[in-house]
């Protein structure tokens, strides 16, 4: 009796440690519907983020552009070489983490008298943006919608199933609790590098 009740407890663990297992990288994305908004947002980063930015421009979402460290993989060139007229595109040049492409951002929106945006990143990016654009924005009044840009390198649903998306996954997990706690920028980057650089990844 007391090794099927053992067993049974056994087997409730391994659910629930599966279960999480799973929810991990699936609680990282957040990808709402699109909503007619003054600007997209894009943040700098792979070209599948530019690429869903120009999208939602183009189907009309959107009157503007704003890109978030814009001089970053050239993401003003794609988008005039898409089409994008320079009078709609709105560069923000300086931020160098999350939580500055939120601030940033929210001073260029006052500026320019923008009252809606959506803000586009990678999937597995979506829930550190909106923690850091929900707190930079929350006494503004701006309304704020989050497009995931998804991506052909991460995959929420079997993130540990490869180095890059185990990798990707702490790393994230690692920097929201960092924002969370006020630690962003270069400082961060360096703790952060140190740390993967001691605890190495065997299973690649």
């Amino acid at each position: 009796m007391r090794k099927k009740r053992t067993f049974k407890k056994l087997m409730a663990v391994m659910i629930i440690f599966i279960i999480l297992i799973e929810l991990a990288g699936n609680f990282l994305v957040v990808d709402e519907k699109p909503v007619k908004s003054d600007v997209v947002i894009v943040l700098s980063g792979d070209t599948n983020r530019l690429e869903k930015g120009i999208e939602l421009y183009k189907k009309g979402y959107a009157s503007h552009l704003m890109f978030s460290n814009g001089r970053e993989n050239n993401l003003y060139q794609g988008s005039r070489a898409s089409g994008i007229p320079a009078r709609s595109i709105i560069l923000e040049n300086h931020a160098t983490s999350t939580s500055e492409n939120a601030l940033f951002t929210e001073k260029l929106m006052k500026q320019h008298g923008l009252k809606s945006a959506i803000v586009v990143s990678s999937n597995y990016h979506m829930r550190r943006v909106k923690y850091n654009y929900d707190k930079a924005f929350k006494k503004t009044g701006i309304t704020l919608t989050y497009c995931s840009s998804g991506g052909s390198h991460y995959h929420p649903a079997t993130w540990w199933l490869t180095s890059l998306n185990r990798k990707i996954t702490y790393t994230e997990y690692i920097k929201l609790v960092g924002n969370y706690f006020g630690l962003n920028g270069t400082n961060s980057k360096k703790t952060l590098k140190k740390f993967f650089s001691i605890i190495p990844d065997k299973n690649s």
